[in-house]
């Protein structure tokens, strides 16, 4: 077992990360699909997960053995599209089939789905207006998503669950403690008077003592996972095998600049007034990707501190 930290952990590290042959891909495919004629390209991005092209338009996604973790799970994946699919139809993948079968590489576990058309936004260049109107259309996306129905997921044994609020408080008091190590390892990184620390505590104790019933989240609807067309609108969102239900504000964490997270949070709003506790917990979730950013790249780093010295004068 080996830990990354206390929020994350992969279960088998040394385990063999076969890449699959073009005829066990087609097998696969084939086994959900009416036509697939070739493996059109591999996706080596090094993450959990190990995604094969076919035909361009049908994706065969399977788990690296050397990357499981509790957290990600491609059942979890295959059950939330499902779940997602009328509400959000043409904007996620849509899912042909999920198993797990014997192949000459191996236990293969495997989802197999449509391809969102475009590439991730976090690989192109999108700016001005047109970087508004994407974040607009997400946020209004994540909206819809966390409106629907999450019983039936929490009934499935799938889905982590925050609960209640201290459950939420479980889950970022590991998330933030990492950010805290991670920052006092950069020496020069942290510029403001509260130390680390400080910051991570009074963002703990500024969490609501209730909320209302948790939702479906993404999970990491960043730059990543969120895809655009040639001229920069939005396509769609994908990758939702860590998604788990807890507090809506989690879900809009992920983007790096502040600049991008108030564009989203005002997309997912859109022209509404914010109802109970969503923006105590947005807030403490602003400062969360405030200190992630100043422990990453030097680029969003001093707005992030600008941001972050607003958010803690909000608690």
């Amino acid at each position: 077992m080996r830990w990354m930290g206390r929020a994350d952990v992969y279960l088998q590290p040394d385990a063999e990360d076969p890449v699959l042959s073009a005829a066990t891909v087609l097998r696969l495919a084939r086994a959900h699909c009416t036509r697939a004629e070739a493996v059109t390209a591999v996706d080596e991005s090094g993450g959990e997960a190990r995604v094969y092209l076919v035909d361009d338009s049908v994706v065969v996604k399977t788990q690296r053995p050397h990357r499981v973790r509790p957290k990600t799970s491609l059942a979890k994946e295959a059950r939330l599209l499902e779940h997602l699919a009328g509400a959000l139809a043409g904007r996620i993948p849509t899912v042909f089939g999920h198993d797990r079968v014997e192949t000459p590489e191996g236990s293969v576990e495997y989802v197999v789905m449509s391809r969102v058309p475009g590439q991730a936004a976090g690989h192109v260049s999108v700016t001005g207006p047109a970087r508004t109107r994407l974040l607009h259309t997400l946020g209004r996306l994540l909206r819809h998503l966390h409106s629907q129905p999450a019983d039936q997921l929490a009934d499935s044994g799938l889905f982590p669950t925050d609960d209640d609020a201290g459950a939420l408080r479980h889950r970022l008091e590991p998330a933030l403690a990492d950010l805290v190590e991670e920052i006092n390892s950069r020496p020069g990184c942290w510029q403001l008077v509260p130390s680390p620390e400080v910051v991570a505590v009074r963002a703990i104790e500024a969490l609501p003592s209730r909320f209302d019933a948790p939702v479906a989240l993404h999970s990491n609807p960043g730059p990543t996972h969120a895809f655009v067309d040639a001229d920069g609108a939005f396509t769609g969102v994908i990758d939702f095998g860590d998604s788990y239900l807890s507090h809506p504000a989690l879900d809009l964490r992920t983007w790096p600049a502040v600049s991008d997270r108030l564009a989203l949070h005002e997309g997912y709003l859109d022209g509404e007034a914010p109802q109970g506790d969503f923006e105590a917990v947005w807030t403490v979730a602003m400062i969360y990707a405030d200190m992630k950013a100043i422990a990453g790249r030097a680029e969003p780093a001093a707005l992030a501190g600008e941001d972050l010295t607003r958010r803690l004068a909000q608690l």
